[in-house]
């Protein structure tokens, strides 16, 4: 077995088979560090003597049921296989869905080796849409429910002043999640990818372009934001599991270290943090006045 990394991310551990497959898709590439049993050191794959050479197109891998489904696409020599959303339309909508969300969430490392870093962003702004929007009427519903069972007691001072979510401001923020979630979803998406996208550059880890900092982001905050679904400790969750996944992912997908995407994260919460605390500011010294 050959075990894999890449940008400080273990993509687990391969036959030499499946090795040769994944670099005549592009699902593997030369550059990746590798390491078998006797090595003493990791070594990009285009030191072994068995992959010294770009491998010829290989076979599919026997039992792959994407492979073996009828009118799939062939992936050419260099082309990432996808992740499975971008096989719906041989898998269907919701098992290629659910397949992605397991995959993003739990294997980061494999999900954003195998994403698709050119094409339209059709494909990934829509699944970043299904599951932001179902995501945040899930916050919607459960901040109903906390409102009716725990309304702000009358008289309520300091942050319960400052924000008083009664049952009918709640139900309204709920009807605006209805409403307005995918244009907030997708907006709000597009300008987290694009602060990230900048303090990536900033840390010279920016290897692509804005496109695929974008799909990082649309597959780490689609799948996360269906820790929504958790009551009421799901929304902190879904935002550390969002920066993991994004963390990853950029380290991945811009073949950078994971320490450059790291600190780009990381400077993307800080600004989001002083963002935050600027409106804090701004809105109780309004409500004082």
């Amino acid at each position: 077995m050959i075990h894999i990394g890449r940008a400080g991310v273990n993509l687990g551990s391969f036959s030499e088979f499946e090795v040769r497959q994944g670099l005549a898709t592009g699902r593997f590439l030369l550059t990746d560090l590798g390491w078998k049993e006797g090595m003493e050191n990791w070594t990009p794959l285009s030191h072994f003597e068995e992959f010294a050479t770009p491998p010829p197109p290989m076979p599919p891998l026997p039992g792959s049921e994407l492979a073996e489904l009828p009118g799939a696409p062939a992936a050419e020599a260099g082309e990432r296989v996808g992740l499975p959303w971008d096989h719906r339309g041989q898998i269907g909508f919701f098992a290629a869905f659910a397949e992605t969300v397991w995959l993003v969430l739990f294997n980061p490392g494999e999900a954003f080796a195998r994403m698709r870093t050119s094409g339209g962003l059709a494909d990934p702004l829509l699944y970043n849409l299904v599951g932001g929007w179902f995501g945040a009427i899930c916050a919607g519903i459960y901040l109903v429910i906390m409102t009716r069972l725990q309304p702000p007691p009358a008289g309520a001072t300091g942050m319960r002043a400052l924000f008083p979510f009664t049952p009918e401001a709640a139900m309204q923020e709920l009807k605006i999640f209805i409403f307005m979630g995918p244009v907030i979803v997708t907006v709000t998406t597009m300008i987290f990818a694009g602060i990230a996208h900048l303090f990536l550059m900033l840390a010279g880890g920016a290897n692509k372009s804005f496109m695929v900092t974008l799909r990082v982001f649309c597959f780490s905050y689609g799948s996360a934001q269906l820790l929504q679904i958790i009551p009421f400790c799901g929304n902190l969750m879904g935002g550390i599991w969002m920066l993991v996944c994004c963390m990853i992912g950029l380290a991945v997908a811009h073949g950078t270290s994971m320490g450059r995407s790291v600190a780009a994260v990381a400077l993307f919460f800080f600004a989001c943090f002083l963002c935050c605390a600027g409106l804090l500011v701004l809105a109780t010294g309004a409500a004082y006045k």
